[in-house]
């Protein structure tokens, strides 16, 4: 009767609208913070420009003769897609979970009536929305310097394209988050997420096809 009764009290006042308002303002908030580092998130964007550096090594292999099973301007899209990918993948949430443990932060997150897992997941959100400018002027530069290269896409691919993308950051988020949680019991967490970034980076290498 205690349990039936706490959980009436709990949920009497629960509604959909609630929980969506919360993390649309927790959204917006950390949007506004993330604003004010521009310099900083431009930063990040074009460190996070590598697959256009692959691209010149691979799109001249491919012109010497080298058959990969794509043409130079599959090769040059891919890279393209490439970098859309990793642009809206990236994930930090570890080294943030890490610092806040150590330095006692986590603590006054645990007294909020929300999981701290909704403030990482949101923060991550609202620092995608501040890049996607930037990573905007970037394709528009990039056009410029291939322009044979542009296209239109299809809904259809347009739709699967968001729909694969927001699928890989919700997995690799997951994943951060589950390794960050090894930070209660490892004084070196951050050495497990490293000994999975470079599996996931040894993985991640694309073989030619034969």
């Amino acid at each position: 009767m205690f349990i039936l009764k706490f959980f009436e009290r709990t949920f009497s006042s629960f509604t959909i609208a609630h929980p969506v308002r919360v993390l649309t303002t927790l959204t917006s908030v950390y949007y506004a913070f993330l604003m004010e580092y521009r310099a900083e998130i431009i930063l990040w964007v074009l460190s996070g420009s590598l697959p256009f550096i692959m691209l010149g090594v691979w799109s001249q292999s491919v012109g010497q003769g080298t058959d990969y099973g794509l043409d130079r301007l599959a090769f040059i899209r891919y890279f393209l897609a490439v970098f859309l990918a990793r642009q809206f993948t990236v994930i930090w949430v570890f080294w943030e979970f890490e610092r806040e443990l150590v330095e006692g932060q986590l603590s006054f997150r645990l007294l909020h009536p929300i999981d701290p897992f909704w403030h990482h997941l949101m923060q991550h959100i609202g620092e995608r929305l501040t890049r996607f400018p930037f990573i905007f002027l970037l394709i528009i530069f990039f056009f410029i310097l291939y322009p044979q290269a542009f296209w239109v896409p299809s809904l259809g691919q347009l739709l699967g394209f968001t729909i694969a993308v927001n699928l890989a950051f919700i997995l690799h988020f997951m994943i951060h988050y589950t390794f960050s949680m090894s930070a209660f019991w490892v004084e070196r967490a951050r050495s497990i997420e490293s000994l999975w970034f470079f599996t996931y980076l040894f993985l991640s290498v694309p073989c030619p096809t034969d």
